[in-house]
């Protein structure tokens, strides 16, 4: 998308001046919140939870950084294995650089990290019917989550399928890198945040007690039924054409709905997601 000349914030590069320009300082940070509201998508460059700071999404820092001028560089990886540990340790940690596409100079090294102990990697949740039989659910981490048909206990266990998430961290790692270069880049930490703490495991209520003959059912008072198969793949492959991933298209959800998760969503909500998960309009 081409933006007039007069409306792109200005480039960013040179050194660090212990003298600065606040009114050229003010002007840049106005030009860069007049293009966040103009350009850039709720739900799909950056999430809101609450009254918090927003917090900017890859395709959000993608975008800042086509607006800038700047590409990724090579990043480098390093990478830690221990086995001995319960359950196994994997760590990434990714060094990514920021450059000009003017000069071709680096502007930023962001760094981000992933490992397989962070909680939503350690841990899984399973219901009492898929517990092994080794563990008792007295000595279990409980949570209550909302369902399709009311509340349900599921119980914490070590996750026991480490290995399958490498791939998935060392994705994790190169996007933390890359928010971090942009943020310092654009110096627009002041917009947003990375923390996506608020946005993980958004399904998992405080643990209360649950009477499972009381168990609130769905809302259906607008007569709508349930969201379709086929609704929910649609909405699943948009996200993942945004390059939204799982706690993106959670907060993204919640944000729009008020539902924990797709499953509980009427047709006519499901509606809504799959158009605000339509490509915007070039304005």
């Amino acid at each position: 998308m081409a933006l007039p000349e007069r409306q792109l914030p200005r480039a960013v590069g040179g050194g660090v001046n212990m003298v600065m320009d606040f009114g050229a300082l003010r002007q840049r940070l106005e030009e860069l919140r007049q293009f966040v509201k103009e350009y850039m998508v709720p739900g799909e460059d950056y999430g809101i939870i609450g009254d918090s700071k927003p917090t900017l999404f890859k395709p959000g820092a993608e975008k800042l950084c086509d607006v800038y001028g700047l590409s990724a560089g090579e990043a480098h990886i390093e990478f830690t294995r221990d086995d001995t540990k319960n359950p196994i340790y994997i760590s990434y940690r990714v060094s990514l650089p920021l450059i000009s596409r003017t000069d071709g100079k680096i502007i930023m090294v962001g760094v981000g990290s992933a490992n397989s102990w962070e909680k939503k990697y350690r841990w899984r949740w399973v219901t009492e019917r898929d517990l092994p039989p080794d563990l008792s659910k007295d000595n279990l981490k409980q949570a209550t989550f909302d369902g399709r048909y009311g509340s349900y206990i599921k119980y914490r266990i070590p996750n026991d399928e480490i290995d399958d998430l490498d791939n998935t961290l060392l994705k994790m790692a190169k996007k933390r890198a890359l928010i971090d270069a942009v943020l310092s880049a654009t110096r627009s930490s002041a917009l947003f945040t990375q923390d996506i703490e608020d946005l993980e495991e958004m399904t998992v209520r405080q643990p209360e007690s649950v009477d499972r003959r009381q168990r609130t059912q769905p809302d259906r008072s607008n007569g709508s039924p349930d969201i379709s198969q086929a609704q929910k793949n649609l909405i699943l492959r948009k996200a993942q054409e945004r390059g939204m991933d799982t706690e993106e298209l959670n907060a993204f959800v919640y944000q729009a709905t008020g539902k924990s998760e797709l499953d509980m969503l009427t047709k006519q909500e499901a509606s809504k997601l799959i158009d605000l998960l339509a490509p915007a309009k070039t304005r």
